[in-house]
């Protein structure tokens, strides 16, 4: 790199850095499952918000902290800072379709709050058995197999292409939800697996801090659910434990957002891929539009 892209570089991830710490603070607010509408765990500290969610209680403190690179190998990655499993579950027919609904108000430097369109990186969703009530799990023995994920999708036109081609940012699975998608995730939970107590992690994360693993940002959330009407002759895939899902070497933790390989994109987030089991059940279109992103 010349010494003045690299400046030009070093400017960009400056610029990202302070932005990212007045903006680009989620977490889900509403959850969608089996016909029913849950609220998010949105507190200063874990304390029964007296609402039946299966959204598991955390300590974040307010401002919706994400959870730091340097944390991937750390209980915190499950489900977020000192994450504990809500004493509730709600029912989810297999099947079926979930959906996230993340905060985010306003529009691309437009008074945004909840997110910034500074920030991109992928979206994954995973689920672990409890083998029991999940009320009572012990998250770190959680063996988690991945049923969805978006990482970097194209270079369409716009923001997503500004610039040379190997300083564009790209379109990411977190800009197809906040700002395609109505901040809406939509997730299928498989309908071959057996039926009983999950607990269902998903997360976005953003790789807009340039430089060490550390830097980069995740907010992870949990929430227990009942499989139902399930294939209960079928046998989970293996799972792995939370604190094992990413690694410092993932290359998408280590991918430079603003000097890259020209319009190189990732189908996949890092960590484990989705079992070709579910994967041959989920649509295989191409998502080049808004109303293509949910599985």
């Amino acid at each position: 790199m010349s010494p003045a892209m690299s400046k030009i570089t070093n400017t960009f991830a400056l610029v990202a850095a302070l932005i990212s710490s007045v903006a680009g603070h989620t977490a889900v607010e509403e959850f969608e499952a089996g016909g029913v509408t849950y609220p998010g765990f949105y507190q200063g500290s874990k304390q029964d918000p007296g609402n039946n969610s299966p959204a598991w209680w955390t300590n974040q403190q307010w401002g919706y902290q994400p959870v730091y690179g340097d944390k991937i190998n750390h209980p915190d990655i499950i489900a977020h800072i000192d994450a504990s499993p809500s004493p509730y579950t709600a029912p989810v027919p297999a099947g079926s379709d979930v959906t996230f609904k993340w905060h985010h108000e306003g529009q691309c430097e437009a008074g945004e709050e909840g997110w910034d369109c500074s920030h991109h990186g992928w979206t994954a969703t995973y689920l672990a058995s409890c083998n029991g009530d999940c009320k009572d799990v012990d998250k770190t023995a959680l063996e988690f197999f991945k049923i969805h994920d978006s990482a970097l999708i194209d270079y369409r036109e716009g923001r997503y292409s500004q610039g040379g081609p190997q300083e564009q940012t790209g379109y990411w699975g977190t800009d197809a939800i906040f700002y395609d998608n109505g901040n809406k995730q939509t997730v299928k939970i498989p309908s071959d697996i057996p039926s009983g107590n999950y607990v269902l992690r998903t997360e976005v994360m953003s790789i807009h801090n340039n430089g060490a693993v550390a830097n980069r940002q995740f907010w992870p959330q949990a929430f227990n659910i009942k499989v139902t009407g399930g294939d209960d002759s079928a046998q989970l895939p293996a799972g792995t434990k939370g604190t094992e899902l990413y690694s410092s070497s993932d290359a998408l933790l280590k991918w430079d957002l603003y000097w890259h390989d020209a319009e190189k994109t990732f189908a996949a987030a890092a960590g484990p891929t989705v079992p070709a089991a579910i994967a041959a059940n989920v649509s295989k279109k191409a998502r080049r539009h808004a109303k293509d992103f949910s599985s």
